[in-house]
């Protein structure tokens, strides 16, 4: 077969190109510091890295989740635990309340602390969670879910304003957690909130003229109630630190996952530097060797050729 002379460079020209790309890849390659540059290179492990990708994807997602998760719940965790302080107290100031020796000024001091708690306790049902969404109002969190009013008579009332709502967050594949709930439930027992019962013993107080059977059976009655609203609030507090025990054990699942990802995203891509290197060493002479006896025979004329 006669091979031209345009046949010749054209060959030679198309070997030091191929032999350039090459070199080319491998410098990126080693640049990138790893072996699947484009999914040409790989298919097969660039669709497993793809689909490692979005796996390790949602799994940040899951993990940035549980963050907002745990801080809202650690809101209300301090919220429901001042609560559950704040309704002790009142209990005993009840029980204080009580003794048959107090005069009828000892009784309006005793009401002044529970006016006090009764503005400290509307202050925590409307807590925030740091960010203005509030805890106790269900799904609308946006405005205070307890707000006071004053009756025609000039007496104190306070109005819910929220709802139901249980706000939930994916925190994993198959988990939620609840982080917000509707406070309605929780601070109301027997038909009547707990704002209303201590309007309803501070007015008990007052009373000086109130006899000893009346005071004693409305002592025991509201403190009933006060001990339904604790329990409810304890229960409450119990559930979100059940969660918060979820939340941080899947903190600890999650953190393993993304070592694991990252790892067979490693085994996918990585580069064993010590053969790329020496691969290049090796693409990179043959290359110069190309050029070299390329512009050799460029040179070479007929006169050449025949001599």
């Amino acid at each position: 077969m006669r091979i031209s002379t345009n046949m010749l460079f054209s060959q030679g020209g198309t070997q030091i190109s191929n032999l350039q790309s090459q070199v080319t890849t491998t410098q990126a390659e080693i640049s990138a510091g790893t072996s699947l540059l484009t999914p040409a290179d790989n298919p097969a492990a660039a669709a497993q890295s793809m689909d490692v990708y979005q796996q390790q994807s949602m799994n940040t997602q899951f993990t940035s989740n549980r963050q907002m998760a745990e801080t809202t719940l650690n809101m209300t965790g301090s919220a429901l635990s001042s609560m559950t302080t704040l309704l002790r107290s009142v209990k005993s100031l009840v029980v204080s309340a009580g003794d048959p020796t107090l005069t009828a000024a000892d009784r309006s001091n005793i009401a002044t602390q529970i006016q006090n708690d009764y503005s400290s306790l509307l202050a925590l049902a409307n807590s925030t969670d740091g960010n203005g969404n509030y805890l106790f109002g269900g799904y609308k969190n946006s405005t205070p879910p307890f707000v006071q009013t004053t009756g025609a008579s000039g007496t104190p009332s306070v109005q819910y304003l929220g709802d139901q709502g249980q706000t939930a967050l994916q925190v994993g594949p198959s988990q939620q957690v609840t982080v917000s709930t509707s406070g309605q439930a929780m601070l109301q027992s027997g038909g009547q909130d707990i704002f209303a019962t201590l309007s309803t013993l501070t007015s008990l107080l007052n009373n000086s003229n109130v006899s000893n059977a009346t005071l004693t059976q409305g002592l025991s009655g509201i403190n009933d109630s006060i001990t339904q609203t604790l329990n409810k609030v304890i229960n409450a507090s119990s559930v979100a630190g059940s969660s918060l025990s979820q939340l941080q054990a899947l903190d600890t699942v999650g953190s393993n996952l993304d070592v694991q990802y990252s790892q067979t995203l490693s085994n996918l891509q990585s580069l064993d530097y010590a053969k790329t290197i020496s691969q290049l060493s090796e693409q990179t002479t043959t290359l110069q060797a190309a050029q070299i006896s390329f512009v050799k025979i460029e040179n070479l004329s007929l006169f050449n050729y025949i001599n």
